[in-house]
């Protein structure tokens, strides 16, 4: 009796669990689509391993360092640190530092929440066509962090600009015309 009971409570619980997601959190917004759509292409290539060969020569270009290159599942990992200082905001925080300490306030601190740093996140998938040979299909994803002076979190974002994206794929696409050329 008392396992019955036990078993008709947990199916309740879990039942009222099942029944209050809503509909809408399993789908993906459209937006989803429309950055997916930027962010991959098809390429054209012998194997997969000339994509890879070739995307480490255009992100070493860029100024990235690829810090991980998983062969087997075609992924690469790069990353990039940029200087992002700003006369201005640098500026502006000065001047309310000099108010803060003028007004006799201490622990006047603005400066230090100036932004200092850019570090840049590209991954990169490469999965071969299910329809075609010598096709794959290539996917780049950009974050950025960017950190104040004493190395907070200032902004998080997922780069989702079209540009930024076209410029790499351009390049991507000239390194690897390059490469085969010369195989």
């Amino acid at each position: 009796m008392h396992r019955a009971l036990s078993s008709l409570l947990l199916m309740a619980i879990l039942g009222g669990c099942a029944a209050s997601i809503p509909k809408a959190a399993l789908r993906l917004p459209e937006s989803t689509l429309d950055v997916r759509s930027i962010q991959t292409r098809t390429l054209t290539a012998p194997s997969e391993i000339d994509i890879l060969t070739a995307t480490i020569a255009v992100l070493q270009d860029m100024e990235f360092n690829v810090e991980r290159i998983e062969k087997p599942l075609g992924v690469i990992t790069a990353s990039k640190i940029t200087d992002v200082d700003s006369f201005g905001e640098k500026a502006g925080l000065f001047f309310l530092d000099v108010l803060c300490s003028v007004g006799g306030s201490g622990g006047c601190n603005n400066s230090s929440s100036a932004r200092d740093e850019q570090h840049i996140t590209l991954t990169m998938v490469v999965l071969p066509s299910l329809a075609r040979s010598e096709e794959y299909a290539v996917r780049i994803t950009l974050q950025s962090v960017i950190y104040d002076k004493i190395d907070r979190i200032k902004v998080l974002e997922r780069i989702d600009d079209a540009e930024t994206y076209q410029q790499i794929f351009d390049n991507l696409r000239k390194s690897l015309y390059i490469q085969v050329g010369e195989i």
